[in-house]
């Protein structure tokens, strides 16, 4: 009985070693960062099985790539992208400066170093007690299977998946799914989430006379912050425009999840899926632009980043967008430039005033316009001018931080720029709906959690004529 006992107590520590070792940093660094997976990923199993098979330096190699992927999904799934979206998104963006480049070099060393320290004593451990063989991970692999939130077993896990942290993940599945996809082109309802969309329900089905132009904008970065009175405050230059009784105003939120490519798909259609889904059938049947144009308007589609960046010179004609706007095509147009390096582009501000003249150009056209905000993305130019303190100093001393405070200001600078081109005289009487892409994704854990995670805002400026 006692030698069974040891056994059974050898197998559960040997078992908690194999668990424990190749997640131990990624647990580290979650007390500081926000990631997305799972406690344990089943791929690290996976791998160790292939260790009494395969040369020793291949199989480190493949392991410290394979931690190099988990590190690098688990900070962009945010992005609702897989690996090969990501990887397109990164060559469109333009070079980064030195300085960034070895700074990001040296981490990567760092992380590097740190999974081959675990590693070699995850194989000193196998010496003594052979725990990286099949016949003794396949129960742990069995199990993680069954607990994956995600994946081809992701059914058997739902009576366990009611906490926000999945026990198990595979980060390679949506790279395997999204290669199967590029070889079997599929127009089925598969791998989609239906979140529903705020500004279909104002615009898919106009209620009394529809305005002749509208407008849906979609604003980069811009959370629901749990601090309702500092809502208030980001919002407030588009409430001022009900006090004269030039608009109504309507206010909500609406459910989000992932990024800003989730987002359009989200408002556009009311579901979330993967680009390469966007030629199905079932996404143009249920695209608002496609149905603008049935409704006889001219769709314009606008970004002040290149249309390059996240196939937007691709993906938004499918969709319904008949003109576009992008960085090469305001080139000409002398417009200022904001944003960081990593995201510069035409200024908000500056797209407002062309905008609202465009509208103006031709006023009994009907026009819809799609524009998706740039220059709150992070990582943002922050602002420290005499205005931004007044913003911010009774803020601060309720504790609110310096990221969430830039990014409130910002937002609320946006607004006002917009409140104070649509209040003056012969400004044109457009409807228009303001909606977040999605929380503003910062890496803080803490700044995180001053936002929703499940819902964004959204205003609706009704003209009063």
């Amino acid at each position: 009985m006692d030698l069974q006992k040891q056994k059974i107590w050898r197998w559960l520590c040997s078992a908690l070693v194999i668990l424990i070792l190749p997640n131990l940093l990624f647990w580290v660094l979650e007390l500081k960062f926000s990631l997305t997976r799972g406690l344990f990923v089943i791929e690290y199993l996976l791998i160790a099985c292939l260790y009494p098979y395969i040369n020793r330096r291949l199989f480190i190699a493949v392991w410290m790539l394979f931690a190099v992927y988990d590190m690098f999904f688990s900070t962009t799934s945010l992005f609702f992208l897989d690996f090969i979206e990501i990887a397109h998104a990164l060559t469109k963006m333009p070079a980064m400066p030195l300085f960034d480049l070895l700074k990001w070099a040296a981490l990567v060393v760092l992380f590097l170093a740190v999974i081959f320290g675990l590693l070699t004593l995850l194989m000193r451990y196998d010496k003594q007690y052979r725990v990286m063989h099949i016949r003794f991970l396949w129960p742990l692999i069995l199990v993680c299977f069954t607990f994956n939130s995600e994946g081809p077993f992701k059914s058997w896990a739902a009576p366990f998946s009611s906490s926000k942290k999945s026990i198990a993940s595979a980060p390679a599945w949506p790279f395997m799914k999204a290669v199967q996809h590029a070889i079997v082109k599929s127009t089925a309802k598969r791998n989609i989430e239906v979140l529903g969309s705020a500004a279909k329900k104002v615009f898919e089905i106009p209620t009394g006379e529809p305005a002749k132009k509208e407008a849906l904008i979609l604003v980069e970065s811009w959370g629901l912050l749990t601090d309702n009175d500092l809502q208030q405050e980001v919002q407030q230059p588009l409430f001022d425009l009900a006090r004269d009784s030039q608009y109504a105003i309507k206010t909500g939120s609406t459910a989000y999840k992932y990024l800003t490519q989730a987002g359009e798909f989200r408002e556009l259609t009311g579901y979330v899926f993967h680009y390469y889904q966007v030629k199905d059938s079932w996404v143009k049947e249920n695209s608002l632009l496609i149905k603008k144009q049935q409704q006889g308007y001219h769709v314009i589609g606008i970004h002040g980043n290149t249309g390059r960046f996240y196939r937007r010179q691709v993906l938004w004609p499918i969709l319904g967008v008949q003109e576009m706007y992008f960085s090469e095509n305001f080139a000409g147009m002398s417009m200022p430039m904001c944003g960081s390096e990593a995201f510069r582009g035409v200024c908000d501000t500056a797209i407002n005033t062309w905008l609202l003249n465009m509208m103006n150009k031709q006023r009994e056209r009907k026009e819809f316009y799609y524009w998706v905000t740039l220059n709150t993305h992070l990582p943002l130019v922050e602002i420290h001018d005499k205005e931004y303190q007044r913003f911010a100093e009774k803020w601060k001393q309720q504790g609110i931080t310096e990221n969430i405070l830039q990014i409130a200001y910002q937002h609320y600078l946006l607004f006002k720029d917009l409140a104070d081109k649509l209040s003056r005289p012969g400004s044109p009487k457009a409807h228009i709906l303001l909606v977040g892409d999605h929380a503003p994704p910062f890496l803080d854990a803490a700044d995180r959690k001053l936002f929703s995670d499940q819902l964004v805002p959204f205003i609706e400026l009704i003209p009063n004529r």
